[in-house]
């Protein structure tokens, strides 16, 4: 009986001293993005999409990488939506995580452009959520984009409008970095189809709230659509106070403008002969509802799947696959290389992202909609192989 006893003590013994070989080791991954303050929404979008991946990942076992198995710690830091406040959170998330990050995932062209300066000097990957190609053009090795460009997202709207007859436009953009990026992007490629610009308006949408003498302003010209970029809530109030001032005409919204948030703000019959992006939950792609519903599962009923969201749950699934294929979770280069060759990601490639460019550019369908009569429309799918092979994933006007 003493000898089995002592037996079973040796095994357990063994076992224990075993257990290390054998647990994951972690791979760190940064977040830096405004989680307070007006676009703390914004910012909190992107963090649960790469929150949502990591914690199916590590539910399933985690990963394996050359023969060892790992699993993913997110660390994620609020920098109010400054790119000072983003080099300070870089500077922290690499100086503090052990081990240090591998990838660290932005959500502002400012922050990402800050990142450029030291991101390959530190070795770590960057995701950058922005539509603003700048980031790729600063031939960085290191950094990849999702979505696609702004002026691919503004083909849409631009050429059904067209097609509806509108040929004299007015801007109404925020006055934020974005904002005047979709207002450029928008002036060269309304005047590329031959069309007239009446106005354009600048407006600060974190102090503005009254938006009727812009509109006045705006709509003494007699324009037949009016381009909007800026946050869902004051482009659906500036659409109810247009109609409220008797305009007639269409919508042409850009990126930032989520018309199902709006559809939630604005009556539907005010949204009238409005076009924009297609909302992530409208889109007709089988894994994308499926992602819908495990959104909803996993952060509430109310929670509507983004796409800041999507976009960040698909890319972290991306890296994973990637240094999967790479063997190595340390090398960046090795694994940036290896992204070329994991896409798309099976089944957790939710919109579909099929390429990487040369400069980094991931590339995806596209869905525009429409509302009209009270109604959202069926979605109207935009291919971008033409248009990038037109313009190529760095276009912007000079």
């Amino acid at each position: 009986m003493k000898k089995k006893m002592i037996q079973l003590i040796m095994g357990f013994l063994v076992l224990l001293l075993a257990a290390p070989c054998f647990a994951a080791d972690t791979i760190s991954i940064g977040y830096t993005g405004p989680l307070s303050g007006g676009a703390a929404k914004y910012g909190n979008n992107n963090l649960q999409g790469i929150q949502h991946a990591i914690d199916e990942i590590n539910a399933a076992g985690g990963i394996t990488v050359a023969g060892k198995p790992y699993t993913f710690k997110l660390t994620a830091l609020d920098d109010k939506y400054k790119p000072a406040e983003t080099v300070a959170n870089a500077r922290r998330l690499m100086s503090t995580m052990s081990p240090k990050p591998i990838a660290v995932f932005c959500p502002h062209s400012g922050g990402i452009l800050a990142m450029e300066r030291f991101n390959e000097t530190e070795g770590f990957l960057m995701h950058g959520y922005t539509d603003n190609v700048a980031v790729i053009k600063q031939g960085n090795k290191l950094v990849v984009k999702a979505p696609m460009s702004m002026a691919f997202y503004n083909s849409g709207p631009v050429d059904i409008g067209w097609e509806r007859g509108y040929r004299k436009a007015a801007l109404l953009c925020g006055s934020h970095e974005a904002g005047k990026m979709a207002e450029k992007l928008f002036l060269a490629q309304w005047k590329d189809k031959g069309g007239e610009i009446l106005e354009v308006a600048s407006i600060d949408f974190k102090t503005v709230t009254d938006f009727y003498p812009y509109l006045t302003k705006a709509l003494s010209k007699n324009p037949d659509c009016i381009y909007l970029y800026g946050p869902s809530e004051p482009s659906a109030m500036i659409v109810s106070q247009a109609r409220e001032l008797g305009f007639k005409g269409g919508f042409l919204l850009g990126s930032q403008c989520k018309m199902d948030e709006m559809a939630k703000i604005a009556p539907m019959e005010a949204l009238n002969n409005s076009v924009g992006v297609c909302p992530v939950g409208m889109m007709p792609l089988p894994l994308m509802q499926k992602y819908n519903a495990s959104h909803k599962a996993k952060f509430g009923e109310d929670a509507i799947p983004t796409s800041e969201s999507a976009f960040n749950y698909e890319v972290m699934y991306i890296f994973a696959e990637a240094m999967k294929k790479a063997g190595t979770v340390t090398d960046p280069y090795k694994i940036r290389k290896a992204i070329d060759d994991v896409l798309p990601v099976g089944d957790h490639a939710i919109r579909g992202m099929y390429k990487v460019t040369p400069e980094g550019q991931f590339i995806s369908g596209y869905f525009a909609i429409q509302i009209l009569d009270g109604k959202f429309t069926d979605p109207i799918n935009i291919d971008p192989g033409p248009w990038y092979e037109k313009y190529g994933a760095t276009w912007m006007p000079e």
